[in-house]
């Protein structure tokens, strides 16, 4: 029996409601639905957008995920005879994941997940319709999650992915800050390429 394992047994002698609390505290949250803010770059543009995210751990030592994020930006410009030509660019991206956690020791889990990657791509006009295309790949993901504090948690991570013509790795960081044990709030950076980066604020449910 782990030093863990012990401190739990013993609290929970004492109040199931401080075991409650004890748990949250000493392991990274893997179980939360999010939401939230996303200001992304592309080759010096900058476009704005939501994220979504979704994780759930079953089992020991394993949890599925799903992050979506999309963002799109509008475009005016005149054409020949005052004509005046307007356009939305809009840009989604999915992964669906199933993780494993091989690291999961105190307030700190190592952890990999690998699924799917869909990302689509969609230009709207008002005078030509719309037109776009979608690719179907794979991703895999490493990270590490840290819970440093009852209220402070910090995720770094790498996921390569491989869609269509499009073979990259993205590099993240996020930290969430914890209201209470079921709320938090966060703010993240990923790093896409030279060309590509995200910034995201998110709010999270968890339980």
């Amino acid at each position: 029996m782990n030093k863990w394992t012990k401190c739990a047994l013993a609290v929970a002698l004492a109040t199931s409601s401080t075991l409650a609390f004890a748990q949250t505290a000493s392991s990274p949250s893997f179980d939360f639905i999010s939401g939230g803010y996303l200001s992304a770059d592309y080759e010096d543009e900058s476009v704005n957008g939501f994220t979504a995210s979704f994780s759930q751990s079953f089992g020991n030592d394993w949890f599925v995920t799903a992050d979506y994020m999309t963002a799109s930006e509008d475009y005016e410009e005149a054409l020949m005879d005052d004509i005046i030509y307007r356009a939305k660019a809009e840009i989604s991206r999915l992964y669906g994941n199933v993780g494993y956690k091989f690291y999961n020791e105190g307030n700190t889990t190592a952890y990999v997940s690998g699924g799917l990657a869909w990302v689509e791509a969609v230009i709207k006009t008002d005078t030509f319709g719309d037109f776009g295309a979608d690719e179907t790949g794979w991703n895999l993901k490493v990270g590490v999650r840290n819970r440093f504090t009852d209220s402070l948690e910090v995720d770094a991570s790498i996921r390569h992915y491989d869609v269509g013509n499009l073979d990259s790795q993205e590099i993240s960081v996020a930290g969430r800050y914890f209201i209470n044990s079921n709320v938090s709030v966060g703010l993240g950076y990923s790093i896409v390429s030279s060309e590509e980066n995200h910034t995201f604020l998110t709010a999270s449910y968890h339980w």
